[in-house]
């Protein structure tokens, strides 16, 4: 009877633990919190300079906003060592590092424009050769050593016809996708050799644009690492409307137009988190909606037909047009009044 008793209590132990051990995974699971954080661009145009005072202009945009910022982003490049000072700084804010890391050399190529190939950018092909293995190798142990959360959007915008780490500009249907592949899971896993298991990896396509392809090779599945190699999935998309800074006509794109299509596909892809890792609309009149009307639109869905989305960034700086938060009064208007919802929230690990 004492040795049934014993085997039954032992029996219990372990099965309290099981559930114990799935509770806390299944809290640790990205984007695992009610809501969706406020996440912001809000530096300067060379997005890869982080501002002695970042965080003035972090209190500043929350001070405009009417919220607390959750998510900070910036973009560093293969020229700057890992920003472990920048990381510590937002941590002790209470928000978590976004690093859309870029994978080209200013020093080389100062628009991030330069032609593939023999002649211009070979970075690919040299990260698949291990030629820069010792950057990489660094860089993955000082994120280790960094320690908190840390998330990294690679080769962002894959699909584009822009980026010189594109689909399109690294073999289009003789191999492109399977470049991009083959690279991002060789960065992943040198990370992951270095024991960097705190930084979660960002795959971002971006949404329509009359500047992607919509040929079969570019279709988004066949940029799909697997969910093994992705954390969270992005998406990058903007209300150009009516023009670009290139002189090109570009149509109206309401939320739905910017991000039903590819949200269904990537939901299609994986169940992973989502986030919108970029996006905003400048100032416009389109058949009596303006920006104020777009923002207002744009939160509202977000929370009642998005709820895969647990995360925003706004791109709150004037560049191609004015994106900011504040970019008329009425805009920023409808923008505190969409961040007085409790549905939006800010860093989501306060105790």
């Amino acid at each position: 009877m004492k040795t049934s008793t014993f085997i039954l209590c032992i029996t219990l132990i372990n099965v309290s633990l099981l559930l114990s051990n799935c509770h806390s995974d299944n809290d640790q699971k990205e984007g695992n919190w009610e809501g969706c954080v406020v996440g912001a661009y809000t530096f300067d145009i060379d997005g890869s300079i982080f501002p002695e005072d970042a965080e003035q202009r972090i209190r500043d945009l929350e001070a405009l906003m009417g919220h607390e910022v959750g998510s900070i982003a910036w973009f560093p490049t293969w020229a700057d060592p890992f920003p472990a000072g920048e990381c510590r700084l937002l941590q002790t804010l209470g928000i978590i590092p976004h690093l859309t890391w870029e994978l080209f050399w200013p020093d080389e190529d100062s628009y991030n424009t330069m032609d593939v190939g023999q002649c211009g950018y070979q970075a690919m092909d040299e990260i698949l050769a291990g030629e820069h293995d010792e950057y990489l190798e660094i860089y993955a142990a000082q994120a280790a050593a960094f320690g908190g959360k840390l998330l990294i959007r690679f080769m962002h915008e894959f699909n584009g016809t822009w980026y010189v780490w594109s689909g399109n500009k690294n073999g289009r249907e003789n191999g492109g996708p399977r470049k991009v592949v083959a690279v991002w899971k060789y960065v992943v896993d040198k990370f992951r050799e270095a024991g960097a298991h705190n930084v979660k990896w960002l795959w971002v396509p971006h949404g329509p644009s009359t500047d992607l392809s919509t040929e079969a090779w570019n279709h988004l599945a066949n940029y799909w690492p697997g969910d093994d190699y992705v954390d969270w999935i992005g998406l990058d998309a903007y209300n150009f409307y009516p023009i670009d800074p290139w002189g090109g006509e570009r149509p109206y794109r309401d939320f739905d137009n910017c991000f039903r299509a590819i949200y269904d596909s990537c939901m299609a892809i994986s169940d992973k988190p989502l986030m919108i890792a970029e996006f905003g609309s400048g100032e416009f009149d389109y058949k009596g909606l303006t920006k104020a009307d777009w923002v207002e639109e744009a939160f509202y869905k977000i929370k009642t037909e998005y709820p895969g989305i647990k995360l925003f960034t706004w791109f709150h700086i004037r560049k191609e047009h004015d994106w900011r938060v504040n970019s008329s009064p009425e805009t920023l208007k409808a923008f505190r009044s969409a961040m007085e919802d409790p549905y939006y929230i800010g860093y989501p690990y306060k105790e």
